[in-house]
């Protein structure tokens, strides 16, 4: 019986111990940004990108700084968080008014200044990006834009037809434009209380568009209050409550996609659908047939604010803020593809 005993419990503490689910990461405090390539995590926290060994669990580099100079940062102006793209073996990141190149071991290699308030991904000889067009005589709407190889808008490749700006009426949630690159392709979310993807070649001309049939969520009593709530107490926000109190509407239905991630030649999209504090994801190939639905967990930090994730050869990240003991833990899940 104990020989038994003593099997089990060696069986267990090698699981344990060879599980990748979990490490702390000690260095962050606030994180915005998740990025995984290889054996290495990527975060970014304020002006800061943290890179980490998965396999060594630990910090290998630490860089970036408030500034304007080569290999700085510099947030505001619709740029609330530094966006990071990877790009082969190059970190591609995103901050107030520029583009900026960095190795995967965070050397800086070159950057290039890029319109005010604009996202902006390299699409092979292009860029695809934000922009502002007119929707009528008050207000622009948000669109998505192709630029040349000098950041020179080429064309307008989606209007979304939402009025954006001062005084323009706010939904909350809103809708999700998202744009992603993969193999010089551009995955374009365009569908409002449905899942519309529209796929361009690299010159902005359409190829193909993935539409899935997702039955509407409605807006319930309980996420209108979290979201008053929020804008009410919260130490930032809560000077922008009476100008969102004005403004703000809630749509009947939550718009169809949340968020969306393409790699290993799938598409994963993000709903609104919610289950035991875990949501959904629709895991579809390229031509859209879906694969696999999984929930999965996600730390949810205020009504409008989420921590981030990704996804990467078949395995979802996500970030868990331990709130007593003040610390980010970095957890793992095999989605079993």
């Amino acid at each position: 019986m104990k020989k038994n005993f003593i099997i089990v419990l060696s069986f267990l503490i090698s699981a344990m111990s060879a599980s990748p689910s979990t490490f702390i990461l000690e260095e962050v405090n606030e994180p915005k940004t998740l990025n995984v390539s290889g054996d290495k995590l990527i975060i970014s926290e304020s002006e800061s990108i943290l890179i980490y060994s998965l396999s060594e669990k630990k910090l290998i580099k630490k860089f970036g700084k408030n500034g304007e100079g080569p290999g700085e940062f510099k947030l505001g102006h619709g740029a609330g968080s530094l966006k990071i793209d990877i790009r082969g073996d190059e970190l591609i990141v995103n901050s107030g008014g520029k583009l900026s190149w960095f190795t995967m071991d965070g050397h800086f290699i070159k950057e290039e200044k890029i319109p005010p308030m604009a996202y902006i991904i390299p699409v092979k000889n292009n860029y695809i990006g934000n922009c502002l067009s007119p929707v009528d005589r008050n207000f622009p709407s948000l669109s998505v834009c192709l630029f040349d190889s000098n950041m020179k808008k080429r064309s307008i490749i989606f209007n979304s037809e939402v009025p954006v700006g001062m005084g323009a009426k706010i939904m909350v949630p809103s809708y999700k434009f998202i744009y992603r690159v993969y193999k010089d392709n551009i995955y374009l979310s365009t569908g409002k209380e449905n899942i519309e993807i529209m796929i361009l070649n690299n010159s902005g001309k359409k190829k193909d568009n993935v539409h899935l049939n997702n039955p509407g969520l409605k807006v319930d009593e309980k996420f209108k209050k979290r979201v008053f709530d929020f804008y009410k107490n919260d130490p930032v926000y809560k000077n922008y409550w009476a100008y969102m109190k004005r403004n703000m509407y809630f749509p009947e239905y939550f718009p169809g996609l949340k968020d969306m991630k393409i790699n290993d030649d799938k598409i994963y999209i993000q709903t609104y659908k919610v289950k035991e504090e875990k949501f959904e994801w629709i895991i579809t190939d390229l031509t859209g047939k879906i694969l696999k639905k999984i929930f999965l967990p996600q730390n949810i930090e205020s009504a409008i604010a989420y921590s981030p994730i990704t996804i990467q050869d078949g395995k979802y990240y996500y970030l868990k803020e331990d709130i007593d003991e003040e610390i980010w833990e970095l957890h793992r899940v095999d989605l079993g593809l």
